[in-house]
């Protein structure tokens, strides 16, 4: 029987934040010089407040406060498959993680298609075969 991973396998650990003070300037600013869309805001201790995502952030001065959506905050130790049967029923393309309640990564669509395709890329087992 094949185990199934934990999403903090598949995750993109580490990823570029920003503390609850900053603008939505500085978000912006560091999401397009990263090439990325999901920005995690955190506070000071790193515990995630939500996230910014670059399509739907105007171009202000504003505190990045202002603009957080909430995304579903996980463990890294929670099962892949559970939480992609979470997302696909939710309809939600990002999920944050967390490892003792700090923001240690976050898991998107674009994550999930990655690990699909290197799953496709694995070799098959004849029919019978443990």
């Amino acid at each position: 029987m094949k185990r199934i991973p934990s999403i903090g396998t598949l995750m993109t650990p580490f990823p570029w934040y920003l503390e609850v003070g900053a603008t939505v300037q500085m978000a912006r600013a560091l999401m397009l010089r990263q090439g990325i869309h999901h920005l995690p805001i955190t506070d000071p201790e790193h515990r995630v407040l939500g996230l910014v995502n670059l399509n739907a952030i105007p171009d202000t001065a504003e505190p990045v406060a202002e603009w957080l959506i909430s995304v579903p905050r996980l463990d890294v130790h929670t099962r892949a498959d559970e939480v992609l049967e979470m997302m696909a029923e939710a309809h939600q393309d990002v999920v944050v993680l967390s490892h003792h309640g700090r923001l240690a990564g976050i898991f998107t669509w674009t994550d999930a298609c990655r690990a699909f395709a290197m799953h496709l890329r694995e070799p098959s087992r004849p029919a019978g075969s443990h």
